[in-house]
């Protein structure tokens, strides 16, 4: 991977959708200027720049990521300021093209959907609670009441989430930790195995 390439998704990384629609912009003007021969003074300016964005529906004032892109990234550069114009080119435009490509592509949506499912139960974390549970030789109250609220709210959850990973065939490391979450659990439960009391109501069962 070029070093150009690396910075333009560092940017579009970093500013998200604004700094997508605004690079997409600015190509569009520079391909219009270049099919219609125009005598510019730059690949695009900032006056085609707004206007394109007001065509896309976008009413945004560019110019702090025009700066951004320039002094920051690198990715453009001024070739022409006056007091009524600025014009700029890129300095490598491939790479600009390429990485609007990659954030343009399709993935595929029951991916994108448990990779956000994922997220949202924040594997990592409970994750790191039960390793810690682990390392305890003994589980205070709190524990074993986080523990049982876990048990019996949120591991299902990761369940559901676990078992279309597997029926998927998914192996994106985001998800695998699901399965991982599934077998921290169950180390934890062992643990606690006959030592966790069950605040059960009292039954009578007539024989």
């Amino acid at each position: 991977m070029s070093l150009a390439l690396a910075r333009v998704r560092e940017f579009l990384e970093e500013y998200g959708e604004r700094a997508a629609l605004v690079l997409k912009a600015a190509l569009q003007v520079t391909d219009k200027y270049r099919a219609e021969g125009k005598n510019a003074l730059g690949d695009f300016d900032y006056k085609g720049l707004t206007q394109t964005l007001k065509l896309m529906g976008v009413e945004y004032k560019p110019s702090l990521l025009l700066s951004k892109l320039e002094k920051e990234y690198g990715i453009i550069e001024t070739t022409y300021k006056s007091g009524n114009q600025h014009w700029w080119r890129f300095v490598e435009e491939d790479a600009v093209r390429e990485a609007l490509e990659e954030e343009d592509e399709v993935e595929d949506p029951k991916l994108v959907m448990l990779k956000v499912q994922a997220a949202a139960l924040g594997l990592e974390e409970i994750k790191g609670k039960l390793k810690l549970l682990l390392s305890k030789k003994r589980l205070s109250a709190s524990d074993k009441k986080w523990f049982r609220n876990f048990a019996f709210e949120t591991l299902p959850l990761v369940a559901k989430l676990a078992q279309e990973v597997v029926e998927e065939g998914y192996e994106d490391p985001e998800l695998l930790e699901a399965l991982r979450v599934l077998k921290l659990s169950l180390k934890v439960a062992s643990k606690l195995k006959s030592k966790v009391p069950l605040d059960l109501p009292s039954l009578e069962v007539e024989e």
